[in-house]
């Protein structure tokens, strides 16, 4: 292939095949139905990797249309990863809606500003608007999961596994995304093909966390908050039930979210 080395094919490669391993396990162990938003956005990957290899074929790995091509799609697997995020606050905090809408709603802001940056400062001739909204959003994102890890810990509700490590997964490559772009920014050039190796390679490793933490079946119940009855609850924590419950109801008023 043009402008494509064995050893990028090889990572390719290597990565569809743990793609694909990743979306099977999630229909083998029924976790389609409990992370549907995760699950489109592994099977958008796996399309995307698939497509990629054949606009490379087709145009070349430095043409205009594949730069184009290729950026316009990240911009769609962007969105698809905020859901799949946003999808496992939601079900760390789905017992607390007031929190939940407020955390929802602070993101979709952040986005939103990201993106707008994005459209105001980037330069599209080279696909550099997308590389920047890409970059802020690896950001804003791997903020977002410290976010949710502190605020479980704080408020002592429990982020169950597979949740747990699919956060973890999440955060490692928004982490080496912001970076890797970073470094992309200032040696375009020289650097781009080593950029595309370790960004399939870092995605690699945080399919491999994912694919570790699904391996198992968890039974419906697991992904359920495990409240105690009120005086039960009240009796041995009282201080966190206090602090946790006049959050959510601030948090609710705020939102404008009625109280069931």
């Amino acid at each position: 292939m043009n402008g494509i080395s064995n050893i990028d094919l090889a990572a390719w490669a290597t990565s569809v095949t743990v793609q694909f391993s990743l979306l099977a396990t999630l229909f083998y162990r029924r976790q389609d139905r409990r992370f549907p938003a995760f699950t489109i956005y592994v099977a958008a990957t796996l399309l995307q990797s698939v497509a990629q290899f054949a606009i490379y074929e087709i145009w070349g790995f430095k043409s205009a249309s594949t730069i184009y091509i290729s950026w316009g799609v990240q911009g769609l697997i962007i969105i698809l990863r905020l859901l799949a995020i946003l999808e496992l606050c939601r079900l760390v905090f789905q017992a607390y809606r007031g929190i939940w809408v407020v955390i929802s709603r602070g993101l979709v802001v952040l986005v939103t500003l990201v993106a707008s940056c994005a459209v105001l400062f980037g330069t599209y001739k080279s696909g550099l608007g997308i590389l920047s909204a890409d970059e802020g959003m690896g950001l804003a994102l791997a903020s977002a999961v410290v976010g949710l890890f502190l605020a479980a810990r704080y408020y002592k509700v429990q982020a169950r596994e597979p949740i747990r490590a699919m956060a973890i997964g999440f955060f490692l490559y928004s982490c080496f995304s912001t970076l890797n772009d970073t470094i992309l920014e200032k040696w375009m050039g020289s650097y781009a093909q080593l950029w595309n190796f370790l960004g399939v390679m870092a995605f690699i490793a945080s399919q491999v966390v994912w694919f570790w933490a699904l391996r198992r079946a968890y039974p419906q119940e697991a992904f359920r908050p495990e409240l105690l009855p009120a005086d039960v609850y009240q009796a041995l924590s009282p201080a966190v039930n206090s602090r946790l419950r006049l959050l959510n109801e601030r948090l609710s008023r705020l939102a404008g979210v009625k109280r069931p």
